[in-house]
């Protein structure tokens, strides 16, 4: 077994036989999202290493139901909620002293017996490598894993009891949800009492507490569509999704930021979110909060939502080095607001400034220096971006006119106007004059086109925006 988890007999033996339980832990708490304190035991570094390495063998034998979300790589809250949206009835049972409940001796029993069916010597020591002080710590590299384990035979239950009235059922951790698209809600799991009090059936309060776990009545809902229903802290009634308040939380932190500065909008966030509520350790800067509060939003929205899009167009105004992340987001879409055909002596003075700019006013951009790699077939990635592409924004200058490529890109530009019969170049002329480009291309001389010689990048971004957002 020691050679297993990749240390030494000796080192084994005195970390489960020799050293004090608590000399084993570091004890800190951190608040829950819907209040009160949970405690975290941080296991020193010799014993994670072993729990980290039990972990990955149990992790091996464990093969998690498809109704299990936490704790499981390629799922988070994320799919939980995907698995309730749009139903008519939302049930949620959120399990009480989730952790602390699974002792040592039900880790035990649990790995004794099948699938897994250890023996006694290694199902008495991987379970003391688990618990501490008689319960499962939360905070330990196996606890995630173990309590999935623990739950094997809940989660079977509870989907054939769902599954036997007509609903769906997901567990995400401690979190219990069921759902019904159609009809009434199944009393045989859950009904309104008075004061549109939940009440949960007795066959699901039994079958949760055979299983050695009980129900948290305060943190009991049943909602129908008609009530905004959560599941894991997301609403699922319409479409997956954060409540508002998060977003107006977002806005107010970043409007805070725009009118007192980064260091009092920051100091006056951890008076409220930090102290007050005992959290531990040193508070995180205030652009990283932001960043963090932002990305949820995306994994949640999508890159493209225009709350976000718009959330992010108002950060990156204070705070520039945001634009990179901006930049490597644009990079990976599939489908571009703009296409900026440039010649590339124009690429440094404007080509590459609009790009920028209209990436920080929330437009999707292709732009080759983010695109083209050193292998990438040059035409390939040309026709991608311009087919992935809603408009094309086409620098005119003598450089341009004077290039290849460009009037090609012009022309597919064009051959998509009169396929589609609809307006998509948006020109921009660069140090040219209107007989100049009348003598290249007539057509083009009669659209009208922002100009660098009076606007500046800036405007010019803004006014191309416009015109997108006026289009869609």
């Amino acid at each position: 077994m020691a050679s297993l988890l990749d240390v030494s007999s000796r080192q084994l033996n005195y970390l489960l036989y020799v050293r004090g339980e608590s000399e084993r832990y570091i004890a800190f708490s951190i608040p829950k999202r819907r209040g009160g304190i949970r405690q975290i035991l941080a296991p020193h570094d010799d014993l994670r290493h072993v729990q980290h390495r039990l972990a990955e063998v149990l992790n091996s034998l464990y093969a998690p139901p498809d109704v299990a979300h936490g704790f499981v790589a390629g799922r988070s809250i994320l799919s939980n909620a995907d698995a309730h949206v749009r139903r008519r009835h939302v049930l949620n049972v959120d399990l009480e002293g989730f952790f602390p409940s699974i002792n040592f001796g039900r880790v035990r029993g649990m790995l004794l017996s099948p699938p897994y069916s250890l023996t006694a010597q290694a199902a008495t020591v991987f379970a003391q490598i688990c618990c501490h002080n008689n319960e499962l710590p939360q905070g330990a590299p196996t606890s995630p894993v173990v309590s999935n384990m623990i739950c094997r035979r809940l989660d079977r239950q509870l989907s054939r009891l769902a599954g036997n009235h007509g609903c769906g059922y997901t567990r995400y951790v401690d979190d219990l949800t069921f759902s019904r698209r159609t009809g009434a809600f199944p009393p045989q799991l859950a009904r309104w009492g008075e004061s549109r009090r939940c009440i949960v059936s007795d066959e699901l309060r039994c079958m949760i507490e055979e299983n050695g776990f009980s129900i948290n009545p305060r943190k009991t809902w049943l909602f129908s569509r008609c009530h905004r229903q959560e599941v894991t802290g997301l609403t699922v009634n319409t479409k997956r999704n954060v409540p508002r308040k998060y977003v107006r939380q977002i806005r107010a932190m970043i409007h805070a930021w725009s009118r007192y500065g980064i260091e009092r909008a920051g100091q006056v966030h951890a008076a409220e979110f930090y102290r007050r509520q005992g959290r531990q350790g040193d508070v995180p800067p205030f652009a990283l909060i932001v960043r963090g509060k932002l990305e949820f939003l995306r994994s949640v929205k999508g890159t493209t939502d225009p709350v976000y899009k718009n959330l992010q167009s108002q950060l990156v105004r204070l705070d520039p080095a945001y634009l990179q992340v901006m930049l490597r987001e644009n990079a990976m879409l599939n489908r571009r607001d703009v296409f900026i055909s440039h010649a590339s002596e124009d690429k440094d003075v404007i080509a590459r400034p609009l790009a920028e700019e209209l990436i920080r006013l929330g437009l999707t951009v292709w732009f080759d220096e983010y695109e083209i790699s050193i292998g990438d077939s040059l035409r390939q990635k040309i026709d991608d971006g311009l087919s992935q592409s809603a408009f094309g924004v086409v620098v005119l200058s003598h450089s341009f006119f004077a290039k290849r490529w460009t009037r090609r890109e012009l022309d597919g530009l064009t051959a998509q106007e009169d396929a589609t019969n609809r307006n998509r170049i948006l020109p921009v002329w660069h140090e040219i004059t209107h007989a100049e480009v009348s003598k290249h291309s007539p057509t083009l001389a009669g659209v009208r086109a922002a100009r660098t010689s009076d606007q500046t990048v800036q405007q010019i971004a803004h006014e191309i925006a416009e015109v997108i957002r006026n289009a869609s």
